[in-house]
């Protein structure tokens, strides 16, 4: 009985051997010729080829660093002036949540700027997304600012607000993109 079961044992490896070569592309049953894949190498090529052309530089990385921390202080003006809107006084908060604003704007306008044509290319899609974004930020600010002076309690004011901080969330979240795609640290 040892015997058989150690023919049978043979036999079993011999077959799962040769099926392991045949998808390897080596010869066997059902296998292909040396030296040939079962998928395309132009294909593993060329997105080698656009993840390496899309890379940031050292510049860019700080570039997208600082622009990055600027949207994080909107993020917080927009908190700090969310508070203070249910007070009469909030011209301070309002003015330090424009000036960030403009910081975060002038940071995308230079980090977007530094990219070379390959890396437009490579980033069409997350770039295009990551303009409406900013634009959607831009407008529900200026939205919430104008809709302010015409809201009779802070209450609605809080609400008017609503809009752009979800538009701040979104363009941290399409940063983070950017930086998978280009891989730059957070």
């Amino acid at each position: 009985m040892r015997k058989f079961t150690n023919w049978i044992a043979t036999i079993l490896l011999l077959a799962t051997s040769q099926i392991a070569v045949a998808q390897r592309g080596g010869h066997g049953p059902g296998g292909t010729s040396a030296g040939s894949y079962p998928h395309d190498t132009d294909s593993d090529i060329k997105d080698f080829q656009k993840m390496f052309a899309i890379q940031a530089t050292s510049e860019q990385r700080s570039q997208f660093q600082s622009w990055k921390q600027n949207t994080e202080v909107v993020k917080l003006r927009l908190q700090e002036f969310s508070s203070a809107i249910t007070t009469s006084d909030f011209s301070s908060q309002l003015n330090a949540l424009k000036s960030a604003i403009e910081k975060s704007n002038t940071g995308y306008r230079d980090f977007v700027s530094s990219l070379t044509d390959a890396q437009h290319t490579g980033l069409k899609k997350p770039l295009q997304k990551l303009s409406k974004t900013t634009d959607e930020l831009d407008k529900s600010v200026a939205t919430a600012i104008r809709e302010l002076g015409q809201a009779s309690s802070g209450a609605k004011h809080a609400t008017k607000l609503a809009n752009a901080q979800t538009a701040v969330e979104n363009l941290l979240n399409d940063q983070k993109r950017i930086a998978v795609e280009m891989s730059i640290s957070l």
